[in-house]
């Protein structure tokens, strides 16, 4: 595997996990008391947002550059 295809499956796997916590921490965590966690699992789900955005910049980027 080359460390394009690795750097992609990174990019992916930690969008997907911060997608999940957001996700988590904003619907299914009922027990929680204080509001961090809600603020900490908005900032996830934009982190996630920005990882995508982050794969997709750097797969057109690396398609031309990279081989």
């Amino acid at each position: 595997m080359s460390i394009k295809g690795f750097h992609l499956i990174f990019i992916a796997a930690a969008a997907l996990f911060c997608a999940g916590f957001g996700v988590w921490a904003l619907f299914f965590d009922t027990q929680s008391s204080g509001m961090g966690v809600k603020i900490f699992g908005g900032i996830t789900l934009a982190a996630s947002i920005g990882l995508i955005a982050y794969g997709v910049y750097f797969y057109r980027k690396a398609k031309n550059i990279i081989v």
